[in-house]
């Protein structure tokens, strides 16, 4: 849909906790933009059916609640670059508790990422299909605004990532290789988002 906003945006998979560490502690942070704790609830069909399409709904608790649709993956040729749709914005607090305990209320919120719910999908049921946890950590390094991430799955389990939004994946690869290269860093183009991530390891994405 052409007046759908998009993000663009380079991910890599940091291998270990201390390596996501090592970049937190040797880069500067981004004034004004403190640590944040993030609880993402995500919300599908019975089916999986915005999953098994590249599409996301989520409702995040931070300092506010944020409802948010994404649709698209990776960009073909371009390693951990994604370029999807993205269509988010504040709702009020109560909406999460409604929506965790029925979650058809979504579908009739007046809301832009609810209109482009139904744009791509029409009327659907909706039902909670987990959640997880992101500690994210702003740095800055040569121009790029790095989101640092630590998620901490339902099982405990653990995995870091590094994302920067741009236009200009090339520019900004080179900055994380150097930034991986100078402090000895095993990390790898990220090839799914955190939702994949959660799907695939309770064995219902491939």
């Amino acid at each position: 849909m052409p007046d759908e906003p998009r993000e663009l945006e380079l991910k890599y998979r940091i291998d270990s906790e201390p390596d996501y560490l090592r970049i937190v502690d040797s880069l500067p942070a981004v004034p004004g933009r403190e640590d944040s704790t993030l609880r993402n609830y995500y919300f599908d069909t019975q089916s999986y059916l915005l999953s098994r399409s590249q599409g996301m709904l989520r409702l995040r608790r931070g300092e506010t609640v944020v409802l948010c649709f994404k649709k698209g993956g990776e960009r073909e040729g371009t390693p951990g670059f994604f370029d999807v749709v993205e269509v988010e914005g504040e709702v009020r607090e109560e909406l999460l508790e409604e929506a965790l305990a029925r979650p058809d209320v979504l579908l009739r919120e007046p809301h832009p990422a609810i209109r482009s719910v139904l744009k791509h999908y029409g009327q659907i049921e909706l039902e909670p299909i987990g959640y997880l946890d992101t500690l994210r950590r702003c740095r800055q390094y040569e121009g790029h605004l790095l989101e640092c991430d630590a998620v901490t799955y339902p099982d405990g389990s653990r995995a870091f990532e590094v994302e920067v939004e741009t236009t200009r994946p090339e520019d900004a690869r080179k900055a994380l290789l150097r930034i991986f290269d100078g402090l000895g860093i095993t990390a790898s183009p990220q090839r799914h988002s955190k939702l994949q991530g959660l799907l695939r390891k309770g064995g219902i994405l491939p």
